[in-house]
């Protein structure tokens, strides 16, 4: 399905190298002249993108699931279904194929089950925009070097995640300062986060 390939690669929700933006994902316009799998990929691709990054897919990973995700939905007639059940057939394709992808760790369910309740909650009226804007305001509250660590810890943008030797070496801290600082942002930004959704 070449269509299907150049479609999902046009469409992209991996961050744009040089904008600036560690998240990336940024919605593109919406085009109203797409129709068959066109349309329904414009339609979902950065739900089911976010969805597999909360997951804790790379961003190369989070593409290619995604895509395996629609080729799936296409051939079962998901695009016959109505938006809202379209969306959730592509999130329990990309959950089974990500759980597939990490077979054998323990952990995995858990957290899926977890990623999940939290979709739920924060993320399926809007597609996780609400929740991904407040994410932005409170990365862009921190400073610099917390902003960084954050960004190759997490493997954000196009950065792979590093470990944490490679990130003291970059920080020019200590291992054991870097897992110290990781835990301090990462208390920033919960903290932030909760205060601006109550």
């Amino acid at each position: 399905m070449p269509k299907l390939a150049s479609a999902t690669r046009a469409i992209s929700p991996v961050a744009t190298p040089g904008t600036g933006d560690p998240i990336g994902g940024d919605p593109v316009p919406d085009d109203t002249t797409l129709e068959g799998p066109d349309a329904l990929i414009r339609a979902h691709v950065h739900s089911v993108w976010r969805y597999l990054r909360m997951h804790g897919a790379t961003p190369h990973e989070a593409e290619d699931l995604a895509q395996e995700a629609f080729v799936i939905a296409l051939q079962k007639g998901a695009a016959n279904l109505d938006p809202a059940a379209t969306a959730v057939f592509l999130r329990r394709t990309a959950r089974f194929l990500f759980l597939r992808l990490r077979r054998g760790r323990r952990d995995a369910v858990l957290l899926a089950d977890a990623v999940d309740t939290l979709w739920a909650r924060d993320c399926e009226r809007d597609d996780g925009a609400g929740l991904l804007a407040t994410l932005r305001n409170c990365l862009s509250l921190l400073t610099e070097r917390a902003r960084r660590a954050i960004t190759l810890g997490y493997g954000l943008a196009e950065h792979d995640r590093s470990s944490r030797l490679d990130l003291a070496k970059e920080l020019g801290l200590e291992p054991n300062g870097v897992k110290t600082l990781m835990q301090r942002v990462r208390q920033q930004l919960r903290e932030c986060i909760e205060r601006k959704q109550s």
